[in-house]
């Protein structure tokens, strides 16, 4: 393997193994958020303070706002880092060691195999998924600050005067 070919097989590498960090983080920061919410709804929920649950829905709200954010993000990273390594394999792919031994025909084959068995899932991006899961929590929490039981704060009721001798 020359030095051109070692180049591109490093810079392949080295960008798939980016990509596979950020989805990795993305799955890391879903887990830290999920667990927000949980304890949001076993805590916020529970309480019988006055305007326990328009807290509980604004922090569900403010929750799936900063996930769907925070996903958009992380998958604009994860498309550019993958876009930059299928580049680097379409370059590598075009080398004539990989023409004369057939690896990129297997290859191709394969994918082409995948996209048969697996074609209407395989069409949604899953950076959609994560960003539905946060739209949820944001509904959630409107959908809690809807329907709270405490509307508003009633006033003492009147007490009615002792009756007069």
């Amino acid at each position: 393997m020359d030095a051109r070919q070692e180049i591109l097989l490093r810079l392949y590498e080295d960008a798939m193994a980016h990509v596979r960090h950020l989805e990795e983080d993305r799955s890391g920061f879903a887990t830290l958020l999920i667990a927000a919410v949980g304890a949001v709804l076993a805590f916020g929920l529970s309480g019988e303070g006055f305007y326990a649950e328009l807290y509980a829905g604004l922090l569900l709200a403010v929750i799936g706002v900063f996930g769907a954010v925070l996903v958009w993000r992380q998958n604009e990273k994860i498309n550019y880092h993958r876009s930059v390594a299928i580049r680097h394999g379409e370059l590598i792919s075009k080398l004539p060691e990989l023409a004369a031994d057939g690896l990129e025909a297997m290859r191709t084959t394969e994918c082409e195999i995948s996209a048969k068995k697996f074609s209407r899932i395989s069409r949604i991006p899953t950076g959609l998924f994560w960003f539905l899961l946060y739209f949820l929590i944001f509904g959630c929490g409107i959908f809690i600050i809807a329907n709270m039981r405490n509307k508003a704060p009633q006033p003492p009721a009147a007490v009615a005067p002792a009756a007069q001798k």
